[in-house]
């Protein structure tokens, strides 16, 4: 399938590899349909482009790359989403780059995005009761001195 989107142009796709969601993106709850797209220049992050809105694409990466102690407890969406414990989820955040600055993107650390690969199926989750926010800061100050060496 062919597909157009407003970072990549024109895009062959793997039907295969569609991922739905049942209830959609808040916000977007009748967009169902997305793909992962990527390219050497924009790793770590990945476009999860919608199908139906070629518009429509939310910039995403692994939390674990700037949080390693970040935790989410999928317990529950698991069970929601009839997904076994062993099945290979992968957790996601979307990434807000709206400013011209890159160092000040953010990511939303509450409203995470479980992507189940075996059944290609996602969730987006909200975690509740948290000291985690929806701006977090994806460059500070510690990962600026590791970096740099001071």
């Amino acid at each position: 399938m062919r597909i157009n989107t407003k970072q990549f142009g024109s895009v062959d796709i793997n039907d295969e590899l569609i991922i739905h969601m049942r209830e959609g993106m808040p916000g977007f709850p009748d967009i169902k349909s997305f793909i992962l797209l990527d390219s050497e220049e924009t790793k770590p992050f990945y476009s999860y482009q919608s199908i139906e809105d070629p518009s429509l694409a939310f910039i995403i990466m692994d939390p674990f790359l700037f949080k390693p102690d970040y935790k989410v407890d999928t317990k529950q969406l698991l069970k929601k989403m009839d997904w076994k414990e062993d099945e290979e989820i992968t957790i996601c955040v979307i990434i807000n780059a709206t400013h011209n600055d890159p160092r000040k993107m953010t990511a939303n650390l509450v409203g995470p995005l479980i992507i189940n690969a075996k059944k290609c199926e996602a969730a987006q989750m909200v975690i509740y009761d948290t000291d985690y926010s929806y701006k977090h800061a994806i460059f500070n100050d510690e990962t600026d001195n590791k970096k740099t060496g001071t």
